[in-house]
């Protein structure tokens, strides 16, 4: 499985998160070289996290950082992704490539299967009891859907916006890839769930989606 992303000042008190422990939980990677799907080499996702959230401006990590710390990307510095970036936990819940190809290149429409998505529970348990993560966001619908037995949510999960497991706080937001993302929608209720790690754990809450 791929290694997330880790760097020296998550849970550091005087990190940009003022010492929250963020996990950040995207869907999957893709390689446009099929005999690379279904593999997992070495570094890839602190490679990927290196070059397209600190070196460029990736829109997936822009419209992240800004959902957590309401700060426009177009005034993202430098300084600034990487304060953020290296103060939290990132991680793709699909543990292998995905066949990145176009459909008509022979490619399965960029979508993991099933069964990769399935495969991904153990290792995120794992995940999770290693970093202890205060807040958990986890990016897009489908993965929701699949993770949330993983913690507990044992009916319909589409309609759960904020859970938690007694442990930590999760919270699902719409793929930033959508082209309808609304960051300050999103940022508003990211803080809302930022504040309520704040307080003590009570296994069981939840709150629901109201459009």
């Amino acid at each position: 499985m791929f290694e997330p992303w880790l760097e020296r000042d998550y849970g550091d008190p005087e990190n940009a998160l003022r010492g929250r422990q963020l996990m950040i939980v995207g869907e999957s990677h893709y390689s446009k070289d099929p005999s690379e799907a279904g593999t997992a080499p070495e570094g890839f996702t602190t490679g990927v996290v290196d070059y397209l959230a600190l070196k460029k401006r990736h829109q997936f990590f822009g419209k992240v950082q800004e959902i957590v710390t309401g700060e426009p990307r177009r005034d993202q510095t430098a300084a600034d992704r990487a304060a953020f970036w290296h103060s939290v936990v990132f991680y793709n819940y699909v543990r292998e490539l995905v066949d990145g190809r176009s459909f008509a290149d022979g490619g399965a429409r960029r979508r993991p299967s099933e069964e990769m998505f399935r495969r991904g529970a153990e290792p995120f348990r794992e995940i999770r009891r290693r970093f202890e993560p205060h807040v958990v966001i986890i990016c897009g619908l489908e993965t929701w859907r699949y993770l949330a037995p993983t913690i507990g949510i044992l009916e319909s999960s589409r309609d759960i916006l904020f859970f938690d497991d007694g442990t930590s706080l999760y919270g699902r937001i719409q793929h930033p890839s959508w082209p309808g993302f609304d960051t300050r929608k999103w940022h508003g209720r990211i803080r809302s769930l930022m504040d309520q790690a704040e307080r003590p754990r009570v296994r069981g809450w939840h709150e629901r989606w109201k459009g």
